[in-house]
C-alpha cells in the first residue's frame, strides 16, 4: 500500500476517535455499538503501518493477541489472574465469554507501547518493564469506565491490586519473547494510538 493511503487511513482513525469521544458524551448508548468496529480499524492502520514484509513481526502481534486472549479465558473461568469478573456484550462477539476483540486490543497496546517505550531506553528489560507499567495504566483508565459502557465488570466493583499486578505480570512476559521483532513497528503511528486511546478514555471518564 502506498504511504499516501496509509496516511489517509491514519487521519481518518484520529477523526473516528474524535466524533467517537463527542458522540459517547452525548449518546453512549447509541455509539457504545460501534466499539468493536473502532478497535478493527485501530487494528488495521496499526499493521499496515508496520513492516508487512517482516513475517516475523506480523507472527509476533498475532501471537500476542492469542495468548492474550488465552490469558483472558483462564482469567475469566478461575479468576485467579486478574480477580473475579466477567465480560458484557459492549465489546462484541464472545467466544468462551471472552470478546475476541479485547485480545486485538491489548496486542496493539503492548505491542505500541514497546514501540514506543524503545525509544527512550535502550535495555530489553527496561523497556518491557516501563511499557507494561504503561499498558497497566491504560487499563486502569479503561476500567473507570468499562461498567459503564457493558465491557466488562468485576465481581465487588472496581479491581483490586490483584488485577494490576497482573496485568504488568502479562504485558511483560507476553511480549519478552517476542521484543526484537516488536520493535520494528512504526514509532510514529505507536504513539499516535496509544494517544487517541488514552485521550478517549479519559474524556470517557470525565464526562459520562
Amino acid at each position: 500500500m502506498k504511504e499516501k493511503y496509509k496516511s489517509y487511513f491514519l487521519y481518518f482513525l484520529i477523526l473516528v476517535y474524535v466524533s467517537g469521544c463527542i458522540g459517547f458524551v452525548l449518546n453512549p448508548s447509541f455509539f457504545s455499538p460501534f466499539t468493536p468496529y473502532t478497535l478493527l480499524l485501530t487494528c488495521f492502520v496499526f499493521l499496515i503501518h508496520s513492516p508487512l514484509e517482516n513475517k516475523k513481526n506480523i507472527f509476533s502481534f498475532f501471537s500476542i493477541a492469542l495468548l492474550g486472549f488465552i490469558i483472558e479465558v483462564i482469567g475469566v473461568k478461575t479468576g485467579l489472574i486478574f480477580g473475579k469478573y466477567s465480560y458484557g456484550n459492549g465489546l462484541g462477539y464472545k467466544l468462551l465469554d471472552v470478546p475476541l476483540i479485547i485480545s486485538i486490543n491489548w496486542a496493539i497496546l503492548i505491542c505500541a507501547g514497546i514501540i514506543t517505550v524503545n525509544r527512550i531506553f535502550a535495555n530489553k528489560l527496561t523497556v518491557l518493564s516501563v511499557a507494561a507499567l504503561l499498558v497497566t495504566g491504560i487499563d486502569l483508565l479503561i476500567e473507570q469506565v468499562a461498567p459503564k459502557l457493558d465491557f466488562w465488570q468485576f465481581k465487588n466493583g472496581l479491581p483490586g491490586l490483584h488485577n494490576y499486578l497482573g496485568w504488568i505480570g502479562v504485558a511483560f512476559f507476553i511480549s519478552y519473547f517476542f521484543y526484537p521483532n516488536i520493535i520494528k513497528g512504526n514509532r510514529t503511528v505507536s504513539l499516535i494510538v496509544l494517544i487517541l486511546q488514552i485521550i478517549f478514555f479519559t474524556a470517557l471518564f470525565i464526562f459520562i
